[in-house]
C-alpha cells in the first residue's frame, strides 16, 4: 500500500481489485479471497477493505452474500471506441523511442486463463489457456513503459526471454509462428496506475497513464495476438499529423 499517495486507502484496493477482475486475475463468477486475507495482503483494516468492496458492488463488479463471500459479476464493457489512424511503423519507431534506446526486461513469460477482454479480442473462451509475456522498457533505468503480451498456446515455440530484448515481438512471433500479420487493430484510452501497475512502472497509485491495445490478424482475418502496453504520462505524449483533406 502507498502509504505517502493522498488517495484514500480503500479507493487504492478498489481500483487495484477492479484492474484484476477486468484482467481475469479473479474471473467471473469466482469469489475474491476473504476479506481477512485481502486486509493482510494489502495491509490495511478490514473496515478499509469493507469500503473498497462497497465501491466495487455500487460499481457492479461484485455481490456479497453473508455466509458465502464476495463473487466477481460478469463485466460489461460500455465504453465509447475511438478510431486512431496512421503509419504504425512510425507510432512503433516513437513508442520504442528507438533514438533513446531503451532497455527491455522481460519480467516473465507463462501459460496462464485467458482475461474476458483479451478472449473477447482473440475469439476465445475466457478462462482458457493463453500464453502471457510481461516486458518493461526503461530509460536510464527508469521503466517508463509496461508491455503485456497474449498468444494462444502453441503459436510460439522455441522462444526464449533473450529473443524479445533485441528485437520487436512482432518481428519474433512472425518468424517463429510463420504467420503473416497483415492488420493490426489498436486504440487508446486515457487510465491511471493502480497497484499492480504502479508497481511495475515505479509510479505513485493514480499516476496518469496511456493505455494501448494492438490486435494483430492474420491473411484470413482472423486475431492471433494481443498486446496491451501502458505508456508512462509523465513520459509520452501522443501526437497525430493528419491531412488536412482528411479533416472533418
Amino acid at each position: 500500500m502507498d502509504r505517502e499517495n493522498t488517495v484514500a486507502y480503500y479507493y487504492q484496493v478498489a481500483e487495484t481489485l477492479k484492474a484484476r477482475i477486468e484482467s481475469q486475475q479473479y474471473p467471473p463468477g469466482e469469489l475474491l479471497p476473504s476479506d481477512r486475507d485481502l486486509a493482510r495482503a494489502f495491509g490495511v483494516s478490514n473496515i478499509t477493505i469493507r469500503r473498497a468492496m462497497s465501491l466495487l458492488v455500487s460499481q457492479g463488479l461484485v455481490v456479497r452474500r453473508r455466509g458465502v463471500g464476495t463473487r466477481v459479476l460478469p463485466l460489461e464493457d460500455s465504453r465509447i471506441p475511438l478510431k486512431i489512424t496512421g503509419n504504425f511503423k512510425d507510432w512503433v519507431d516513437s513508442a520504442l523511442s528507438r533514438s533513446q534506446k531503451l532497455a527491455v526486461t522481460v519480467l516473465g513469460t507463462e501459460t496462464t486463463a485467458c482475461p474476458q477482454r483479451v478472449a473477447k479480442q482473440l475469439q476465445r473462451t475466457p478462462g482458457s489457456d493463453i500464453w502471457r509475456m510481461q516486458r518493461v522498457r526503461s530509460l536510464k533505468s527508469e521503466p517508463i513503459s509496461y508491455y503485456i503480451n497474449y498468444v494462444p498456446p502453441g503459436l510460439l515455440r522455441d522462444v526464449a526471454p533473450m529473443d524479445f530484448v533485441k528485437r520487436r515481438f512482432i518481428e519474433v512471433f512472425q518468424q517463429k509462428s510463420g504467420i503473416a500479420i497483415v492488420r493490426i487493430e489498436q486504440q487508446v484510452e486515457a487510465t491511471c496506475a493502480d497497484m499492480d501497475v504502479a508497481g511495475v512502472l515505479e509510479v505513485d497509485f493514480g499516476a496518469p497513464l496511456f493505455f494501448i491495445t494492438n490486435i494483430y490478424s492474420d491473411s484470413r482475418g482472423a486475431p492471433v495476438e494481443v498486446t496491451h502496453m501502458y505508456f508512462r504520462g509523465d513520459r509520452y505524449i501522443y501526437k497525430n499529423i493528419t491531412s488536412i483533406d482528411d479533416a472533418s
